[in-house]
């Protein structure tokens, strides 16, 4: 019998290792896809998807309930992130590779689609970290801009402004490309 998201999260804040697992196992594929959208190569994202889920484990008391669940989630996917980042910034590692990302995050088989998902990806990684979040968090996972805001820990107002700025730049580079 499956739980539903609720009762997991009471269960695994009570410290119930098998709600807790059945809770990881209904979002790891949301924290995996967060991970490789913010770094862009397959292995770097599944480190930080095994470093997101042990930092969830260790912080899952301190879940209040007072967002949703993938809002807290997500913003601990991306502190993993940014803290991996810091500690490999001088390695040389985890640069972006976009080549044939789409299909591994879409399960899309169409050529012509992967190719357009792959050049948005190319385009979404010369965007600054604060955008680029903003941008996964909005468009990619489909958060509000307040959900996105408390991931984030910035107002509102400022989630609204980095995807309209966005916008602007992703208009720019796609009349800069003559299409």
């Amino acid at each position: 019998m499956e739980r539903d998201e609720k009762t997991l999260i009471q269960l695994s804040v009570s410290g119930d290792a098998h709600a807790f697992r059945a809770l990881l196992d209904m979002h790891y594929t949301s924290v995996y896809k967060m991970a490789f959208h913010l770094c862009g190569h397959r292995e770097d994202a599944e480190d930080i998807t095994q470093l997101a889920c042990i930092k969830i484990s260790q912080n899952i008391m301190n879940f209040q309930m007072n967002s949703k669940f993938t809002t807290w989630i997500y913003a601990i996917v991306l502190n993993t992130y940014r803290d991996w980042t810091d500690n490999r910034a001088n390695t040389g590692k985890g640069k972006v590779d976009i080549d044939d990302a789409a299909p591994r995050l879409s399960n899309n088989d169409n050529p012509e689609n992967n190719a357009a998902a792959n050049e948005q990806l190319r385009q979404l990684s010369m965007l600054p970290p604060e955008e680029r979040e903003t941008v996964i968090l909005v468009f990619a996972h489909g958060l509000s801009h307040k959900e996105a805001a408390n991931a984030l820990g910035c107002a509102e107002s400022t989630v609204s402004w980095r995807v309209h700025e966005v916008r602007k730049k992703l208009a720019g580079m796609k009349e800069g490309s003559g299409s």
